[in-house]
Order: structure tokens, then C-alpha cells, then sequence
């Protein structure tokens, strides 16, 4: 990426990713960044560099010699103001000044044509004992296109102009020149040993490679270096854009350093999705739901094809889904938004509320693993923002769930319909017994019984059979039903379970999962968005 352009618009787009996300000073340095080098590139392309130094060192001197003026004030003549002078070599531009701050403006001829688009300021002394003056060097040092930093033989290594201007801008270095003024009060050979000496102390800034240019206002030295230096730089109209991409290294850096390498998935793990569905459906009470759905089907099981003559012993225990308030049908037009009820399950234990806010937490951990602590908030607040309202939540996705058991299966009507034939067929033989009972007390004759059987074997009378016969007959298909209507039971308690399982896993993945893999993507959006800017 080497449009300035591109940086700024990818600083942009990570900047309103980051925002609330890392340390305020640093977001709030990288909108600078982009404030300003809007303002910058509508300011237009005049290059503005900046001559910085100590007192003494010949700032002002060499500003003059380059710009062939006297504007700065020199020596002992030098005035105390904070204020910067800038000397533009074609006409002013208020834009851009205005940008700099800067209120002493000049115009001048240029030393050369291919000086026109330069604009020459001269910084107050950065070792100033007054406030404002260092306050002034700061403020332009984050501003100006290029700096010419202006040392001299007694103050080169001075800690105070590594440590807290050149050291810093170790990101600036193609924005940067060094400069020894004064260096024709050096023998060859001492200016050859204050050349290496401070080539060795800009490598520890980290500046190593900079230009380093030996001058005098006094004798000219170095003086058409410079000036070839800064046409090449005013004429390709790229200093600008130079300084504004190395603002934008140094915001993406740290940006970088605060964002940290964390996750590179937004998606949490199938272990962890599958951890989480178990603590809902926990919380939700499916293990409750699931046995009263079992337990109502062989209820409802044994109403319907249990023996009738005592059957009704068993409408005296309620239907343990009514009991919930569950398992109606779910019948509704499509047009209408169900009107969903509260269940009647218990409440949840202080147990289960542990064991979910301990499942959050650990999603929370998995899913901003290597993240800043700022963004691990922010994902932790997604995770836990809906716990408030996770218990009703849940609730209405129990009630709401179809447990596809509204309906009795046909074979039960076959096997109630089977045992009302055989207590027909009981009470037939009965009536058929007492009729032969009673006429016989009479003295008339008794109905035929049509015996069953071998002629020279057992024979029963028909009436018997079906007294007897009814009776056994109804037991055991009372017992046949119940061991069918137990596995039938289990099978829907299964299916219940599944039902239910996808109901809280929708409430999972609405509620907990999305916001927080939202929260994730956006980290990883950014993350990679830097790894532009940074790579």
C-alpha cells in the first residue's frame, strides 16, 4: 500500500472499528492523525519544512543563509517570541499557514525556481527556558512536512533533543534531516569524528541512515547541499504525503501494540457452542420438560388403553405437561403472533444460575482470547448483556417448543375400541350366566350356552368364554399396551428433547452467540484492516 491516501482511508476504517475499544489517548491520537491530514491534503501540495535546534546551535543563521534572507533574528538580537516565522517562496498560502498555526508569514524570492513550492519556517529554540517555547517546538514538530535538525559541536549529544524529539520520530525518518552547523570552527579531522560520533547516536534513536549534512552559514558549507535536498523534495511534491504516511505508521503501530494478536476466528468452537446449549437447556429445565412429556404420554397412555373398569383411578393424577402448563397444540394463523404463556417450571436454582454465569464467562474468555482487556469488556458485555433476560427467554422457547405429542396415536382409539368389545363380551357372558341362573331358579328352561370344544373333550359354554375369556383378554392387552405405550413414551421424550434442544439452541445463538461472534468479527475486521497498514 503505497497510496497516502489508501493508509488514511484504511486508518479510518480501523479507527471506527477500535472506537471505545482501545486506550482513548491512543484512538484519539490516530482521529488526529486523520483529521489533520485531511485538512493537510486540501491545504495543497507546498512543502513546508521546519529548522529546529538549540540555542546557539545557528538555526537561524543557516535559515538565512538557505533562504538567502534575514528574516530570523540571530544572537543576541534574537527575540524572545514562541512564535514561529515562516518565509514562503511564492505566494502565501493562508490554508496552509492557518493549518500550522502560524501568524508571522513572509514572502520572499526564491533562491532558485525549484524552490518556489517551499515554505522555510524557523522554530524557536527547543532548550528555551520558556514553557511556550518548547510548547511551540512540540506542536510543529507533529505538524511540519520536513525537519531539519540543526546540532552543533558543543550540544550534539545533548540527552534532552534525542530522548524527547529525534528518538520519537524514529517512524520519520525519510522526513528528516540532521544537520552540524558550525562546522568550520572543526579541524578535518574533528569533523570527521563528531560525523561518525553522531551517526552512531542517531543509530541508537534509530535514525540511522538519515541524511547528515556538515554546514556553515559562516563559510557556505553544506549550503547548496541543502538546497539541492529541499528542490528535489519541493519539486516531486511528495513531502507531504511522507510526512502524513509516517503519522499514519505511527498511529497504526500503536494501534498495533494495544490491539495485541488475539483471536483470528469470529466463531466460537463446536465444543464450546455445544457447552453452552447444555448450561441453557439446564437452566431452561429440558431434563424437566423431557420426563414430564414421558411421564404424560404414558398417562395419557394408560387412560386410553388401560382396563376400563379401573382406569379411572388414574383421572384422579393430572397430566404432568398440564401440570407445566405445556404441550398444547400449536395451532395458529400464520398472519398472527402467538400469544405464548408462561410455563410453570420451576424456578431456577442459585446452582443453575452459577453454572450458567460460570458458561458466559467461559465463552466470554474463549471468544477475546489474546484481545486487549478493552475489547475483552466489550465482548464480555455482548455475552452478558441478554443474561438478565435469558430466564423468560427461555422460558418462551420451552412453551413455544412443539413437543409433537397435542395428538394420541391412532392405536391407541384401536386398543380402547378393543377393550370396549371385550367388556361387551364380559358383560354379554355375564347377563348370559345370571339369564340361566335366574330361569333356572324359575323352573323354565335355561338358554342354550353353545359349548366350546372338543365333543370328547373339555367343553365350555360360550358364556363362559366370553366372561373369562373378556377378562383375560383385557389384561393382557392392558399389559401389552403398557409395555408399548413405555417405549412410545420414551420415544417421545426424545423427540422432545431434540425439539427443545434446537428451541434453546436458537436462544443461544440469537441472544449470546451473534452479539458476541459480532463483537469478535469486528475485532478481527480490524485486526486484519492494521495487518495493511503494518505488513
Amino acid at each position: 500500500m503505497t497510496s497516502v491516501v489508501d493508509k488514511l482511508g484504511v486508518l479510518g476504517e480501523v479507527v471506527d472499528l477500535v472506537d471505545g475499544r482501545v486506550p482513548e489517548e491512543i484512538g484519539h491520537a490516530a482521529r488526529t492523525v486523520l483529521a489533520h491530514a485531511t485538512r493537510r491534503l486540501a491545504a495543497g501540495p507546498q512543502t513546508t519544512v521546519a529548522f529546529a535546534g538549540a540555542t546557539g546551535s545557528g538555526k537561524s543563521s543557516l535559515f538565512n543563509a538557505i533562504s538567502g534572507t534575514r528574516l530570523a533574528e540571530q544572537g543576541a538580537r534574537r527575540p524572545t517570541t514562541s512564535k514561529t516565522l515562516a518565509a514562503s517562496f511564492s505566494a502565501s498560502n493562508p490554508a496552509l499557514l492557518d493549518l500550522l498555526g502560524i501568524e508571522r508569514r513572509y514572502e520572499a524570492e526564491p533562491p532558485s525556481p525549484d524552490l518556489a513550492d517551499l515554505v522555510l519556517l524557523d522554530l524557536p529554540d527547543h532548550d528555551s527556558t520558556a514553557t511556550a517555547h518548547r510548547d511551540e517546538v512540540d506542536r510543529m514538530v507533529a505538524l511540519v512536512d520536513q525537519f531539519i535538525w540543526v546540532l552543533d559541536p558543543q550540544k550534539y549529544a545533548d540527552e534532552a533533543i534525542h530522548r524527547r524529539y529525534l528518538r520519537p520520530l524514529a517512524k520519520h525518518r525519510d522526513v528528516i534531516t540532521v544537520v552540524l552547523n558550525q562546522a568550520d570552527l572543526l579541524t578535518p579531522d574533528q569533523l570527521r569524528q563528531c560525523l561518525d560520533h553522531i551517526r552512531r547516536l542517531l543509530e541508537q534513536d534509530g535514525l540511522g541512515g538519515v541524511a547528515l549534512i556538515a554546514t556553515s552559514a559562516v563559510t557556505g558549507m553544506g549550503i547548496p547541499e541543502i538546497r539541492s535536498r529541499l528542490a528535489e523534495l519541493s519539486t516531486s511534491k511528495r513531502a507531504a504525503a511522507l510526512r502524513l504516511a509516517a503519522d499514519v505508521d505511527v498511529a497504526a503501530g500503536r494501534l498495533d501494540e494495544a490491539m495485541g494478536r488475539g483471536t483470528t476466528t469470529a466463531k466460537a468452537s463446536r465444543e464450546t457452542v455445544a457447552r453452552l446449549n447444555a448450561q441453557l437447556g439446564a437452566a431452561a429445565g429440558i431434563d424437566i420438560v423431557a420426563d414430564a412429556v414421558r411421564d404424560s404420554v404414558r398417562h395419557r397412555g394408560q387412560l386410553a388403553t388401560g382396563w376400563p373398569m379401573v382406569k379411572w383411578i388414574g383421572r384422579l393424577k393430572p397430566d404432568p405437561l398440564k401440570r407445566l402448563r405445556l404441550g398444547g397444540a400449536k395451532k395458529q394463523d400464520k398472519e398472527e403472533t402467538p400469544a405464548i404463556t408462561r410455563s410453570s417450571l420451576p424456578a431456577r436454582s442459585a446452582a443453575s444460575g452459577a453454572h450458567l454465569a460460570t458458561g458466559l464467562r467461559g465463552l466470554t474468555q474463549e471468544l477475546s482470547e489474546g484481545m486487549p482487556p478493552l475489547w475483552r469488556d466489550a465482548v464480555g458485555a455482548a455475552v452478558h448483556e441478554s443474561e438478565r433476560r435469558l430466564p423468560d427467554d427461555l422460558d418462551r422457547a420451552v412453551v413455544g417448543a412443539d413437543l409433537k405429542v397435542a395428538r394420541n396415536p391412532v392405536w391407541w382409539n384401536l386398543i380402547r375400541a378393543l377393550q370396549w368389545l371385550l367388556i361387551v363380551a364380559v358383560v354379554v357372558g355375564v347377563g348370559w350366566l345370571t339369564l340361566n341362573v335366574v330361569l333356572g331358579y324359575l323352573g323354565l328352561p335355561a338358554v342354550g350356552t353353545v359349548p366350546i370344544g372338543q365333543e370328547s373333550g373339555l367343553q365350555v359354554p360360550l358364556p363362559t368364554v366370553l366372561l373369562i375369556g373378556g377378562l383375560l383378554a383385557g389384561i393382557v392387552v392392558s399389559a401389552i399396551s403398557q409395555l408399548i405405550i413405555n417405549a412410545t413414551a420414551r420415544g417421545a421424550a426424545r423427540r422432545a428433547r431434540r425439539s427443545l434442544e434446537k428451541a434453546v439452541a436458537e436462544v443461544a445463538r440469537d441472544r449470546v452467540l451473534a452479539p458476541a461472534e459480532a463483537e469478535v468479527e469486528r475485532y478481527v475486521t480490524a485486526r486484519k484492516a492494521l495487518d495493511r497498514l503494518t505488513t
